[in-house]
Parts: C-alpha cells; sequence; structure tokens
C-alpha cells in the first residue's frame, strides 16, 4: 500500500480543521480570522517545491496551529 498522496493529506487536514471550527459556536467562530494564516505559506512552498517530506511536515503543522486555535478559543 502507497503512502497517502500530498493532496489527500491536505485535503485531511483541511477536513479536521472544518470539522472542529463548525462545531465551535458561532460566537466563537467570529474569534478566528483565517486570513491570518502563518503556517499556509510554508505549505504552498512546499507543494511548489515538489518537496514530499517538507510538504507532510508543512500540513501536519498547518492542521496543529489550526486544531490549537480553535480549542484555545472553545475554552
Amino acid at each position: 500500500m502507497s503512502p497517502p498522496t500530498i493532496r489527500a493529506e491536505l485535503a485531511a487536514a483541511v477536513r479536521a480543521v472544518n470539522v472542529a471550527f463548525y462545531r465551535l459556536p458561532e460566537s466563537a467562530r467570529t474569534q478566528i480570522d483565517p486570513r491570518i494564516d502563518p503556517a499556509e505559506d510554508e505549505v504552498n512552498a512546499a507543494i511548489l517545491a515538489d518537496d514530499r517530506e517538507r510538504a507532510m511536515a508543512a500540513i501536519r503543522a498547518w492542521r496543529g496551529y489550526w486544531l490549537d486555535r480553535i480549542e484555545q478559543v472553545a475554552k
């Protein structure tokens, strides 16, 4: 079995973040500004460089950043 593609990993990360975000009450969602995304540039750069290892690490970091941010707002 081959490892997941970068596209599949990115899609799974986006789904996980979206699910967590939409579980928040509306009032909490307004506290998160998706336009401020310090991890997105690295994801894009790694994908454009066609560097699988770097892209997978960047996707994990992006997912972790947003899930952590959502968890903080949920408290």
